[in-house]
Parts: structure tokens; sequence; C-alpha cells
């Protein structure tokens, strides 16, 4: 058998071989999808190059050229591509092969075909070979593209809109220009990650927003939509709507959160505007059936003081008027708690609560003065909702409010409320589980449907006055309360307002019953009360020592101080302090308080004050109080509340 193996001096690759190689490289170059030509350069008499002929191309770029080989072959750039300027376009490119000796890449329109070009070119000798393809179409995607997010880009800024893509696997999140603006700071100061969010969200909302982040994440379902504060650069905080879409991989899972912040910080501030607007105007159409109300209350009042005036000691009479005196003060109370509640306002301070009461007492205080009348249909078993309750008496009084309106010859009113359960997608957007359903109907003109829509957005009215502002107000209350708000309505017939509020999971505690029996005896016990107001200081000084007490009395904080750190030394200290809440110019109870307890740890301490929705009377025991009085109070109810405070006879060590 020969020898096959190649002596020295012979060629190393076997003829046969070398044809199948050669065979396969024109096969390769016949087929490829590449564009693949063969260029000699012309020189000049100084060696400079000055054109290129071709000497092969592969059927792929004599498509994209729309020639035949016989058309090309031989012939010059410029004779290919008539009046494309192919030797002003690409004798830069040529000329840097050539003398380089390198390969190089390149990419460049070219008007001879309409194509833009990404190649490789290899420089062999006085010949190049260039390979590549038509990236035209990639291109022109690409500048759409760009153009889009131009636009996008121009459209966020010029709305505030700023945009943000958190990707749930590596927890980093995206941040656009306009998103680090709306807080102060320029795109390089801001990282992409989860913790810029975080760090700069208010403590307050940072966990109910995350907490509505994870149920949105659970369920995709449910749209994410939060209002949160985030500081700003300088300090500050800002209001941000955030919104969000689901992003799922291919299997199903969520693995990215894309959405949107949006600066509302003006439009909060309008709300808040707007609502005591509102409450003007709505206390405005109030006023008569007020005044009417309160100078009935005032001639009860006044006539049987006159009476008892005129009785000589003794008098059977006497219990009788003083019975009346006793239920006129009563209603005028629960009158002046009415008009607190309607005017509170402010950043929702929730409380577990039942609203059954509050949608009786809001909606017939609304109605007074009108010639609408109410008819109420209201579940004894109403769930417990955790609620601001005097901005749900906003929304309650200016749904009520509106239907009035909405019947100028006068009507009725139709106010609901029962527990419901909703399920997924049919309620509002809020998840599924128990709620409250509260609805106000109306026989009046009705809503056009076109203006259905429009209904609450801020200013939008249909009336001839009012600011058009009332019902954006209970949209935007409602959905801080985690709530939902909707209006059905039939021109001719009238219109039905619906109000969804989650319901609580705990049941509301039922409110302690009025005590009957006599209040305890003070049994010589010492109680300082502080009261910037005579009459008030000295008659409940005089009820304390009618219940036994010893009692003195201050005009303000500063005093109450003193008396009380000089009582302390002289070893005969106070059981217990009274403090009016607010004392004009001086220090009242809340600053008192801390400076008490500095004093004597052990101190026990009372709130009064007439404001009833202040916020430390429903949480007086977090600013270190025993108890609280809500004014005006009785013999009866001072006693209780001191005996509740000071269980056990004898005094305070």
């Amino acid at each position: 058998m020969p020898d096959k193996t190649a002596t020295a001096g012979s060629d190393p690759i076997p003829r046969d071989l070398q044809a199948t190689r050669e065979a396969l490289y024109r096969s390769l170059f016949e087929h490829a999808p590449l564009e693949v030509h063969m260029w000699h350069v012309e020189r000049d008499a100084q060696g400079a190059i000055t054109d290129w002929r071709l000497l092969d191309a592969n059927p792929a770029a004599l498509r994209a050229w729309g020639r035949g080989l016989e058309q090309a072959v031989g012939r010059c750039a410029e004779d290919i591509f008539p009046g494309s300027n192919a030797v002003a376009t690409f004798l830069p490119l040529v000329r840097q092969i050539m003398d380089s000796g390198r390969p190089a890449q390149w990419e460049t329109p070219f008007d001879g075909t309409g194509q833009t070009l990404r190649m490789v070119s290899i420089p062999v000798g006085d010949c190049f070979i260039s390979a590549g393809f038509d990236v035209t179409q990639e291109r022109e995607r690409q500048h759409a593209l760009e153009l889009a997010l131009q636009r996008v880009t121009q459209a966020t800024r010029a709305g505030g809109v700023g945009l943000w893509d958190w990707d749930l696997r590596s927890n980093q999140v995206r941040y656009s220009d306009e998103w680090k603006r709306q807080l102060g700071h320029e795109p390089h100061e801001v990282g992409d990650d989860f913790d810029e969010w975080r760090s700069r969200v208010h403590p307050d909302d940072l966990e109910p927003t995350l907490a509505q982040a994870r149920a949105a994440i659970e369920n995709p379902a449910q749209p994410y939509d939060a209002v949160f504060r985030m500081r700003h650069k300088d300090g500050s905080y800002r209001w941000i709507l955030a919104q969000s879409s689901i992003v799922l991989d291919e299997a199903g899972r969520v693995h990215r959160l894309v959405g949107s912040h949006i600066d509302v910080t003006e439009q909060r501030r309008m709300e808040e505007r707007v609502r005591e607007a509102q409450k003007l105007e709505a206390l405005g159409t109030l006023a008569a059936g007020i005044a009417h109300d309160f100078n009935n209350l005032l001639t009860a009042l006044t006539g049987n003081l006159s009476l008892l005036r005129e009785l000589p000691p003794g008098a059977p009479e006497a219990p009788a008027l003083l019975a009346t005196l006793d239920d006129a003060t009563r209603r005028a109370t629960g009158l002046s708690k009415q008009l607190l509640t309607f005017a509170k306002g402010g950043a929702p301070v929730r409380d577990l609560a039942s609203i059954r009461e509050l949608i009786l007492d809001s909606a017939s205080f609304v109605a007074r003065g009108s010639g609408a009348r109410c008819e109420f249909d209201l579940a004894e078993d109403l769930a417990a909702v955790h609620a601001d309750l005097g901005q749900l008496s906003q929304v309650i009084g200016n749904l009520v409010l509106n239907a009035i309106q909405a019947m100028p010859e006068g009507g009725t009113v139709r106010i609901g409320a029962a527990n419901a359960v909703i399920g997924p997608g049919d309620g509002m957007g809020l998840p599924a589980g128990r709620c409250v359903r509260l609805t106000v109907a109306d026989t009046g003109s009705g809503i056009p449907p076109q203006l259905l829509r429009r209904i609450f957005d801020p200013f939008f009215t249909t009336k001839a006055q009012g600011s058009g502002l009332g019902l954006s107000s209970c949209h935007s209350i409602v959905r801080q309360h985690g709530g939902g708000i909707d209006v059905e309505s039939t021109p001719g017939v009238g219109s039905r307002f619906t109000v969804l509020l989650p319901a609580a999971d705990a049941p509301c505690a039922p409110p302690a019953p009025a005590p009957d029996a006599p209040p305890p005896q003070g049994q010589g016990r010492r109680v300082l009360v502080m009261d910037d107001d005579d009459t008030i200081r000295i008659v409940v000084q005089r009820m304390l020592e009618r219940l036994g007490y010893e009692a003195e009395g201050c005009v303000h904080g500063e005093e109450a101080l003193a008396r009380y750190t000089r009582a302390q030394q002289a070893a005969r200290p106070f059981d217990a302090v009274i403090l009016d809440l607010t004392v004009p110019g001086h220090l009242g109870g809340a600053q008192v308080m801390p400076r008490l307890l500095g004093l004597d740890p052990g101190v026990v301490a009372i709130v009064a004050s007439g404001y009833a929705d202040a916020d430390i009377l429903a949480r007086h025991q977090e600013h270190g109080f025993s108890g609280r009085l809500l004014k005006p109070f009785d013999l009866r109810a001072l006693g209780h509340e001191l005996a509740r405070v000071l269980p056990g006879a004898g005094r305070r060590a």
C-alpha cells in the first residue's frame, strides 16, 4: 500500500482535499445569506487608491444590487452604482483597510441600494473582500423606537410623570430621569435599587404601601394604585400617586412591576382647600335649620331659668323645670358634636367604629333647613370599619347635600347601609372580601350618560352654583380609606351613589352606657383644675367640692406646674389634675403633660376639651393622660371619670 504521508518539500494539502475545500468555500460563497463581494483597488501614478473594480460577488449581493454577475464583474463601483457617489462614500473606508493591512468593521447607509450595511472588510494584497448584511429594517425599527422613546420622555416630562421598572428577582429598580426630578434630584444622584425608594417613603406610609404592592404581586388582577408621601431633596414631603402593571415571565409568574409616579401634592392641597369650601357651602344650606334648633334650645334654657328664679325655695315645680333644662342641655351638646364632626378635616385619623349612628346623625344634620326628608334602611348588625369618622361624615354630608340639591322642589333621600361580600373583579377594583355598602339615592333629574364618567372630576359641576369639588372630595376620602365610590343615574328618574368600605376583622366594642348610679365621693382627695375660662373653672371646682374633693384652680399650664411642685414640696400632693387642652397664649394640657410626668411619673391627669375631634382625646393614654372629659360634662360624668382613674378609698401616697 502506497505511503500517503507527505514528504518534505511536497504540498502539505493533498490535491483532492484542496479541491474539496475550494468546493466547500465556493458553496458557502454561493449560498451564504450574507452579501460577499471581492474587489481590486485601482491606484494613480502616486499609488493613491482612486477606485476599485469588482472581481466577484455572491448571489445575495447581486440580488441586493439588482444586477447580474455579467453586469457587474470587471466594473468599478461608480459604474455599478451610477449616481450613488459610491467612491465618495466608501473611499475613506477602503483606504483605511488597505493602508492598515488589517480587517475592519463598518456600518453606513448607501444611497446606491438604499441599504444600511454592516460589513467586515479584509485586505488581501491589492484586493479586499467584504462580507456583511443589510440592517436597514433593524435601523429603521431602532430609529422608530428612539423617536417613540423621545416622545414618551417629552410627554412624561411635560406631564410630570416619573416612570419606574422593578425587577423582583434582582430587587433592582430603574427610575426615569423625571422620577428623580420629582424629588429634586439630578439623574446621577439616585441609584437603581429598591432601597432608594424605601429610604425616601414617609415612615408612616411605608408599610401600608408595601402591603398594597404585595397584594398586587399576589393577585395580578388587582391594580396597584397607591398614594403616599416621599421625601424631597429639600427635606419636605411630597404626595405621590403610584400606579403599576404586572409583567409575567414565560411560566406565568410575576417577575416585574412597571409603573408611574405622579406628584399630586398640589392636588392634595387643593382637595383640603376645597373640603373647607365644601363645608362652608354645606353650612350655608344648613344655617337656617341650625339657627332654628339652637333658638329653640336657647328658648327652653332661658325660659326655664327665668321660671326657676321666680320660684320660692323648695317649690314643687323646681324638679320638672330642672329636668327640662337638663334635656335642653343634652340636645345642645349633641348638636355641637355634630357641628364639630362635620367640620373636621385633614389626614384620616382612623378608629375602629360602627358608622350606623354616624350615617343617621350626618344625614339628618345636612337635611335640616331643606325641603327634603331622609328615609333610612340601615342594618342593625352593620360591620365595624377602620375610619376617620369626621371625614366619613363629610362624605355622607356631601352625598346627601348633592341629593337634596338634585330635588329643588323637595323629595326623599333614601339612605341604606348593609354588610356585603364582594368577589374578584366586582367591587370597584377593591380586593375580594367583606365590606360595608352605603347607598344614597334621590328622585331628582338624574345625570346625562355622557357626564357620568366626569362626575368625580375636580371642578366639574352641572349646577349653576357650587365649586364642583364635593364629589371629588368624596372620591378622594373614600379612596384614602381603601374603599370605592360609584354612581348610577337615569335621566328623569334619579341617581344612586354607592360607597364600599372594607369591613374590619374585629367587631366594634359597644359604647359604654352612661352610669345611672350616683358617682362615688372623693373622700377629701385633692384635685387641681386648670382652665382659662373663669366660669368653667369655678363650676368644676364647685362640682368637685360637692363630690367630696378638695379642689384648687389655676388659669394656665405654667401656674399648674408651679402649684403641683409646691404641693409636692409641702407633702400635700394632688391626687389628680384636670387639664384644659387649649389655653391661648400659654401652655395647654398637651404641653403641660410631659412636664408633669417629669415632676411625678405617677401623676394622674385628665384631659378636658370642647374639641370633640381632638386626636389627644381619642388617644389620651398615648399622651400620658389617665382619663378624658369631653365638654360639656356634668357632675355625674366628672365624678365617674375621677372614680375610674382614682379607684379605691384613701389618698394616693
